[in-house]
C-alpha cells in the first residue's frame, strides 16, 4: 500500500490530464509498474476524479490569500494525489507516510520550497478527514 512508484505515476496522470484532459495515460511510463502498483495508481486517479471538487475545496480551503488557480499545477496535482490516496486507502496511521511521500514527490518536482507549502497544507487537510 502507498508505492511511491504508483503514487508517482498517480501524480504524473493527473498532470497529464490537467494540460491535455483527453489524454488517457503516459505513453511508455508504465513499463515499470506491476500489475498492483498500476491497479493502486489508477485507484487514486479514480479517486480524484470521482470527488475533484471535494478534494479541490479541502486544498482550497487552506490556502491563505490564494486560490487553486494561482497554485503551481506540479503541487497542485501533489497536493490532489496525496488527498485522494487519503481518501481511497488512508487510515490515521497512514497519514503520515502519505505526506511523507507527497514531501519527497515536492522535492524532485516542485519548486524550491513546495516541499513545505505541501507538508504544511497536507498536514492541516488530513487531520479534518
Amino acid at each position: 500500500m502507498g508505492n511511491k512508484d504508483a503514487i508517482e505515476y498517480a501524480l504524473k496522470v493527473l498532470y497529464s490530464k490537467e494540460l491535455n484532459p483527453e489524454s488517457e495515460n503516459i505513453s511508455g511510463e508504465t513499463s515499470d509498474l506491476s500489475e498492483a502498483d498500476m491497479e493502486y495508481a489508477l485507484a487514486v486517479v479514480e479517486e480524484y476524479q470521482s470527488h475533484s471538487e471535494l478534494i479541490d475545496h479541502m486544498i482550497e480551503s487552506h490556502l491563505i490569500n490564494w486560490s487553486m488557480k494561482q497554485l503551481n499545477v506540479v503541487d497542485k496535482n501533489i497536493l490532489r494525489t496525496a488527498i485522494a490516496e487519503y481518501l481511497k486507502f488512508g487510515a490515521p496511521d497512514k497519514r503520515n507516510m502519505i505526506i511523507n511521500q507527497a514531501v519527497e514527490l515536492a522535492k524532485i518536482y516542485g519548486g524550491e520550497n513546495s516541499y513545505r507549502f505541501i507538508n504544511g497544507l497536507l498536514d492541516q487537510a488530513l487531520k479534518e478527514k
